[in-house]
């Protein structure tokens, strides 16, 4: 398909914030730019497309029509962006004037790891608490506020707040096998001396470690691989921790971590995933990858499933609803089964089980 190998030219181009000097498959004609600009928006990177949009040729480059239309939306998402941050500020703000330090997770604070993270289209924002005692504290003051919350599976809570959405979790890391809880604990306390902290507008922003991010980006991956799917931002998220973060990064002690929970082999597919697709230099890996076949199918399933299910590829999607259907689920899992099999395994009773127990 000629529209989606071009638009993993441009991905790769606002990804790594590289020109485009390979001109194969262009130019297109005003259809088919029309087809990359949809894949773009069905896996939220449209920001990153542009950005290698901008580098191609004038004779090269869209309609002008489309090209005014994605620059709206750009200003748009840098908007948005901004709006985000003064939200990430203002609830830290909250959280410590009540004596709560939680962590920023995923969202906003991945985006630091881009070359322009005013493009990277901002989603919710989510917050670690270390302990089950802040998150229900947390709650607690949420509802004083105002401000409604809804339990979802996983062991969190979900509430719209000042116009933002939010996340409250228990839990960093998503490994649902039960039999893993002791060891995620003394995960924890033995990462917290290497805490992260970003500075923005007169504002620390407490991220978890470089090893911590790292699993955790990559584990929530798999979560949505073995439910609704996956978007190529989240991808994108991966290897920009991976890159970012490699100097940083124990590559003995984050094996194992993978080795220890189970899933070494999906990670190795997901390494593979962003090496062969996203351009991820190899010695930017943060340890040596094992080669599976399995990644091309992995890639396939991202493009079928595309934003948390929401299609941009597949049959399936009628009129933008998720795929939620029972059969593709549990397709879903025994085909993850041989990479991350207790994962695979426990990811459906304890999503059942947390519904009830948060």
């Amino acid at each position: 398909m000629k529209a989606r190998s071009v638009f993993l030219k441009l991905l790769r181009s606002g990804l790594w914030n590289q020109p485009i000097t390979d001109f194969e498959g262009f130019p297109l004609s005003a259809n088919q730019w029309q087809d990359v600009f949809h894949i773009a928006l069905n896996h939220t990177v449209e920001g990153l497309l542009y950005q290698g949009m901008i580098t191609l040729p004038d004779h090269l480059l869209p309609p002008r029509s489309l090209v005014l239309s994605w620059t709206v939306r750009i200003e748009q998402i840098e908007q948005r962006n901004a709006w985000m941050d003064q939200q990430v500020n203002n609830q830290i703000d909250f959280f410590t004037n009540h004596g709560l330090h939680p962590y920023l997770l995923k969202g906003q604070g991945v985006a630091r790891f881009y070359e322009k993270p005013g493009v990277r289209l901002p989603g919710d924002i989510d917050w670690f608490f270390q302990n089950k005692e802040e998150y229900k504290f947390a709650r607690k003051l949420l509802i004083a506020e105002g401000v409604t919350i809804k339990s979802v599976p996983g062991f969190s809570s979900y509430a719209i707040w000042n116009n933002t959405e939010v996340e409250l979790h228990r839990r960093m890391i998503d490994i649902h096998n039960p039999f893993k809880k002791n060891f995620i604990h003394k995960l924890y306390q033995s990462e917290a001396k290497f805490t992260q902290s970003i500075q923005h507008h007169n504002h620390a922003w407490p991220l978890p470690s470089s090893l911590l991010m790292h699993v955790s980006v990559s584990v929530h991956i798999l979560k949505h691989l073995l439910a609704y799917g996956i978007g190529l931002r989240q991808l994108c998220d991966a290897a920009r921790v991976c890159y970012t973060h490699k100097e940083d990064l124990n590559p003995n002690k984050l094996e194992n971590v993978y080795e220890k929970f189970g899933v070494l082999k999906f990670i190795h597919v997901l390494h593979g995933v962003l090496v062969e697709y996203l351009g991820l230099p190899e010695n930017k890996v943060p340890f040596p990858r094992v080669q599976y076949p399995f990644v091309d199918i992995m890639m396939q399933d991202i493009w079928s499933a595309g934003n948390f299910g929401f299609s941009a590829d597949s049959h399936e999607a009628q009129g933008g609803n998720r795929n939620v259907i029972n059969t593709r689920l549990w397709k879903n899992l025994f085909r993850y089964l041989p990479f991350a099999r207790m994962e695979a395994l426990s990811f459906p009773v304890v999503q059942f089980y947390s519904r009830f127990n948060n």
